[in-house]
């Protein structure tokens, strides 16, 4: 099992929003189903197990198919359009999947790391979309890179306008975040947007990013790319991680006789 992630720049962790010994995603069409899921579970368990925390997610955040449509986040802007699609083997061999012989009860499993991040939707929405653009550095309606094209057109980094400037802020999101900038880096991420309703002490919106992302080594992919955001991303003044964890993931069922955890408990 890989070390806990230590405390991040920026990191605004609520202890009781944090970690568990399990974790479990349950997804449905119907929020119904998905938390009948999680009841019946709690019950099977009870005696051995509690719950720790929970979180209501919907819309999912990216794509994950090429089939996909980029969806939107809550601060209106598509979400995921450089995500790791399920088809795309080479990637997920070389950004997703443990490796490892065999014998090995993480080999062909991967890391869960799951932040709940808050979203100040209030200050957002009363931000000019000049400003909102420039913090993400892509268009809010298509998608596209402020540098040009369409929404799965290259970003160019060294754009600069007619002062000199660069067209991409040094602290844009896209920046910061981009494989490009940080050694090839990439997540699959599967995240949703949830609402907790209305935060009871500031009367504000209580909703945001549920994100979570799968990859093979989360302290040389998720804490490389979120110490980065977490020092100097210009979203930064509209988001807070206030929850989260890191779980392993064995590998998968393989087939007839085959159950899930067989390599960890049989090894």
């Amino acid at each position: 099992m890989r070390a806990e992630i230590p405390a991040l720049p920026g990191d605004e962790l609520q202890p009781q929003r944090c970690n568990g010994d399990l974790v479990i995603q349950a997804c449905s069409n119907d929020p119904q189903v998905a938390f009948h899921v999680i009841r019946n579970l709690a019950r099977i368990g009870s005696g051995s197990v509690a719950m720790r925390w929970s979180q209501l997610g919907f819309g999912r955040t990216s794509s994950t198919s090429v089939t996909q449509s980029t969806p939107r986040n809550l601060m209106g802007f598509k979400d995921g359009t450089r995500n790791i699609h399920a088809d795309d083997t080479v990637a997920l061999q070389e950004q997703v999947w443990v490796p490892g012989s065999p014998e090995s009860w993480m080999a062909n499993g991967t890391y869960l790391v799951a932040r709940k991040i808050r979203m100040e939707i209030e200050s957002w929405d009363t931000d000019p979309l000049t400003d909102q653009e420039r913090i993400f550095a892509r268009n809010k309606v298509t998608g596209a890179p402020i540098t040009g094209g369409d929404e799965f057109s290259p970003v160019d980094y060294a754009k600069t306008d007619d002062a000199g400037d660069l067209v991409v802020d040094i602290n844009a999101h896209i920046r910061l975040s981009s494989p490009e900038q940080n050694g090839g880096i990439k997540l699959l991420r599967r995240g949703y947007n949830y609402t907790d309703g209305q935060d009871p002490d500031t009367g504000k919106l209580a909703a945001g990013l549920f994100f979570i992302a799968f990859q093979r080594d989360p302290h040389a992919q998720f804490k490389v790319l979120q110490t980065r955001l977490g020092k100097s991303d210009l979203l930064n003044e509209y988001i807070a991680h206030i929850g989260g964890g890191l779980w392993a993931c064995p590998p998968g069922v393989s087939g007839p006789g085959d159950w899930f955890g067989k390599t960890l408990f049989s090894g």
